[in-house]
């Protein structure tokens, strides 16, 4: 019996929603999404377009969708598809002219939400948007950056040195001539020489760097490395005074 009424309760829920008209579907889905109620919200504005799809308001729950999956459920592909949707469907409107603005923005926007996903240690998420970059626009200009990114986030957040050293090689493979170049050239040979103790592979890749860029601003720090490797701090003179 019990499970009767739960049954009951549920159906007339899912009749008044179905009901209901788009007005009153936006407002059920901003009071959802300021419950944090976010896959409700999505219900709602996805309710709106299957009920009212020639409705001024669908425009408006297509862009709001669009931008629920970009910055609240940090899926860049599903907020990208969204946005296509909209350009295709409400092309003309004011939200389809927005759409337009954040496709045309959108390889800045993955490797500025990367960054801030970074810093809010949302890791996974951080990596997927630079994934989605380097898949989807690796000509352009910021493609070296984010493929920089991927390494560094390995490196320094991941602590997974041998996928970082991949992902800073990528670089050296896809982005040659780009300002991101010597940089990751660096890191491989530091991870070689400070962190897995390879000294024979961190001095090919230190002299490949100086054979490379004879004059970059990291020449210096790699003839140190160079001169010092598998030397212990106490036996750098430069470094003696830390252990001492």
């Amino acid at each position: 019996m019990k499970t009767q009424k739960i049954l009951a309760v549920l159906v007339i829920t899912t009749l008044i929603s179905c009901t209901k008209t788009a007005e009153e579907l936006i407002e059920q889905s901003e009071k959802n999404m300021q419950d944090s109620k976010v896959d409700l919200a999505i219900e709602d504005l996805q309710t709106l377009l299957k009920k009212h799809p020639t409705d001024s308001l669908a425009s408006k729950a297509q862009y709001k969708l669009s931008s629920i999956y970009l910055n609240w459920k940090n899926d860049p592909e599903k907020g990208y598809e969204q946005l296509e949707l909209i350009i295709k469907k409400y092309a003309g409107s004011v939200h389809g002219e927005q759409a337009l603005d954040q496709i045309n923005e959108f390889p800045e926007y993955l490797v500025n939400k990367a960054e801030s996903l970074r810093k809010q240690k949302l890791l996974k998420e951080s990596v997927a948007h630079l994934m989605l970059m380097i898949g989807k626009y690796e000509q352009h200009i910021l493609s070296s950056k984010a493929q920089y990114m991927l390494g560094d986030v390995y490196m320094n957040d991941f602590r997974d040195f041998t996928t970082a050293i991949q992902e800073y090689r990528k670089v050296l493979e896809k982005y040659i001539g780009s300002d991101q170049e010597p940089h990751a050239l660096f890191m491989i040979g530091y991870i070689y020489a400070n962190i897995i103790n390879d000294e024979k592979s961190a001095r090919v890749e230190y002299e490949n760097f100086l054979e490379k860029f004879p004059n970059h601003e990291l020449a210096p720090s790699v003839k140190f490395e160079i001169d010092y490797l598998g030397k212990s701090i106490d036996q750098i003179p430069a470094l003696k005074h830390i252990t001492s």
